[in-house]
């Protein structure tokens, strides 16, 4: 997974289903990030239809005050969310994505938008993609970045 090439991509609407976990900045708690993540590991049988099972994608965004992570399987459907966790869908959008191990994926994409002229669509989420088995780090994922 070492080609550092950043790509453009569109995904069609997913469907995503999940658990949730909201931080401050000012106070950086990975604690309660890891209990998400292991809530999520915990209970992820308990999500139906899911596409892919040796993947779990985390939709996530940010502003200057918060940050919003989800732990999350795509599924072909929202339907009968299991409690404490959260269903929601992406619409249709296009990303620029990079898959990475030795170099920061993020710095690799604002690169590529600037050099190509293009923008990071803010008000939509960025997605990264693991797979079960893997140590969860942004330089053995693919982070997909959603374009204006």
């Amino acid at each position: 997974m070492n080609n550092n090439q950043v790509e453009i991509v569109i995904f069609e609407e997913k469907h995503f289903i999940g658990v949730p976990v909201t931080v401050a900045f000012q106070k950086h708690d990975p604690e309660r990030i890891k209990e998400a993540n292991q809530i999520f590991l915990t209970r992820k049988n308990e999500i139906k239809g899911i596409i892919n099972e040796h993947e779990y994608v985390c939709p996530h965004f940010a502003n200057d005050v918060l940050f919003t992570y989800i732990y999350c399987m795509e599924v072909s459907e929202i339907s009968d969310i299991p409690d404490g966790m959260l269903g929601f869908n992406v619409p249709s959008q296009r990303y620029a994505k990079v898959s990475s191990t030795d170099q920061d994926p993020y710095k690799l994409i604002k690169s590529y938008l600037k050099a190509k002229g293009l923008e990071n669509n803010t008000r939509s989420l960025a997605l990264e993609v693991f797979r079960f088995g893997e140590h969860q780090n942004i330089n053995n994922a693919s982070i997909f970045v959603p374009l204006l």
